[in-house]
C-alpha cells in the first residue's frame, strides 16, 4: 500500500479511503468469515470494520502497519460478536445464501465438506485461539505481527499458538464424524485448503 495514498486517507481524502477499502477488504472479509463462519454476519464485521477505520483513520500514527491496524479493528469486532454469542451456532453444512464455495447444493464434494468443518471447528474455538491461528496459519503472518495486531506480547502469541492447533484437532476431530481424523502435521494444510 502507497504510503502517500494512507497519508491522503489520515487528511481526510475519501477517494484515498476508498483505495485502502479495495485494497484491504477482499482479505478482511476472508479472514473474518472464517473466523465466525457466516457470510452475512462477515459481511456485516467486514463493513464494521471499515466504517471504524475510516471515523479514526486520522489517528493513526505516521508509519504504522496499516494492514496490522486493519486486522485489529476486524479481530476486536469478532472478539465482540463471539463473546456475545457465547457459543456460535454454526451453519447448516450448506448455506443457499453463502457465495463463498463454488459449489451448488448438488455439488456435494470432499472440498466442500472439508471446507464445511474446518469452519465449524474454528467457530466452535475459544475465540482468542482461533484469532490467532487463523492469523498465523491462514493469514500468513508472524508472532511479531499478530503481537502487534492483538497487542498482547509476542509469548502470548506463541502460547496461544500452540494451545489453537491442540483445540483445533480436538473440535475438527469430533465434528468431522469421519475416520478423517488429523494430526498437527496436516492442521496447516487444512486450515490454507478450505477457502
Amino acid at each position: 500500500m502507497d504510503i502517500a495514498v494512507i497519508e491522503r486517507a489520515r487528511s481526510g481524502d475519501d477517494e484515498a479511503f476508498v483505495i485502502i477499502y479495495e485494497h484491504f477488504s477482499p482479505q478482511i472479509h476472508r479472514y473474518v468469515y472464517r473466523l465466525v463462519g457466516n457470510q452475512e454476519l462477515a459481511d456485516d464485521i467486514t463493513q464494521e470494520t471499515f466504517l471504524k477505520a475510516f471515523q479514526s483513520i486520522h489517528g493513526i500514527a505516521h508509519g504504522s502497519n496499516l494492514g496490522a491496524w486493519l486486522y485489529r479493528i476486524a479481530s476486536n469486532a469478532c472478539f465482540d460478536v463471539l463473546r456475545r454469542r457465547k457459543l456460535i451456532t454454526w451453519m447448516p453444512i450448506l448455506e443457499e445464501t453463502d457465495k463463498s464455495d463454488e459449489f451448488t447444493s448438488d455439488d456435494f464434494t470432499p472440498q466442500l465438506i472439508e471446507s464445511q468443518m474446518v469452519r465449524r471447528a474454528l467457530v466452535e474455538m475459544p475465540p482468542a485461539l482461533a484469532v490467532c491461528l487463523v492469523l498465523r496459519s491462514v493469514e500468513g503472518f508472524s508472532c511479531e505481527e499478530i503481537s502487534e495486531i492483538l497487542k498482547i506480547p509476542k509469548g502470548t502469541v506463541f502460547s496461544r499458538l500452540a494451545r489453537a492447533r491442540e483445540s483445533f484437532i480436538e473440535v475438527y476431530n469430533r465434528v468431522s464424524h469421519t475416520h478423517d481424523t488429523i494430526k498437527p502435521s496436516d492442521l496447516d494444510n487444512r486450515l490454507g485448503g478450505a477457502h
